[in-house]
């Protein structure tokens, strides 16, 4: 992991959420945290990759390609 990014996470998360205003929002873990992440892995198993397996499944006879 690249250090700007922990830097980042640091000063936007971290510092963010100390400040009593912010505190309601960071405190909801499961509304910000758990997408992030969902959005985090399908960005790093590559754009279209569901898509792609998909078609790899058919053929261009339109028959389906074994397994």
């Amino acid at each position: 992991m690249n250090w700007g990014y922990i830097s980042a996470l640091y000063s936007t998360l971290l510092l963010n959420c100390i400040q009593p205003a912010n505190i309601k929002a960071c405190l909801q873990i499961q509304d910000w945290l758990i997408p992030a992440a969902h959005d985090y892995i399908r960005f790093k198993e590559g754009i279209y990759a569901s898509e792609k397996r998909s078609l790899e499944q058919f053929r261009l006879d339109g028959r389906q390609t074994k397994p």
